[in-house]
């Protein structure tokens, strides 16, 4: 998804996404993005609202550690097995938080290639963000291979 509202309505943004079952958020904004959308105060308002807040900056345009993406997929994946609901956001929910959320789909055994069709279709626009994304996820699902 895509930021949340901040400021004034950083609360209601949390308290329905609660209301839409949204048990794990995951934001990759940067420290920097949050404050200058008004969204800083995010982990409070979202903890406030019984979500489970998971900071993971990612720069925009760019790419996590993948040692640092492993561990956090890993952890993700454990909560959709356990059927909590996921959720990953960025500025514009095309580039970052489509790492997150493909590299969590790759740890569960989802192909690169059919998650991305899945978040594409979702997102209504085709993703990741950059060229540089699509290979990052591709080699992230080799480091993953037996």
């Amino acid at each position: 998804m895509g930021h949340p509202r901040g400021g004034s309505l950083l609360d209601a943004e949390m308290a329905a996404l609660a209301a839409a079952g949204v048990d794990v958020l995951v934001s990759a904004l940067t420290p920097e993005e949050a404050r200058r959308m008004g969204a800083d105060a995010a982990p409070a308002a979202a903890a406030a609202a019984g979500i489970e807040y998971v900071a993971f900056p990612i720069p925009d345009r760019g790419t996590p550690d993948p040692d640092a993406m492993l561990q956090l997929a890993i952890r993700l994946a454990a909560h959709v097995r356990a059927g909590r609901y996921v959720v990953a956001q960025c500025f514009a929910a095309i580039g970052r938080s489509t790492l997150v959320a493909g590299s969590t789909l790759v740890v569960l055994g989802v192909p690169v290639g059919e998650a991305l069709a899945a978040m594409s279709a979702a997102r209504g626009l085709p993703v990741p963000d950059t060229e540089s994304q699509y290979r990052w996820l591709q080699e992230f699902a080799e480091l993953l291979r037996p």
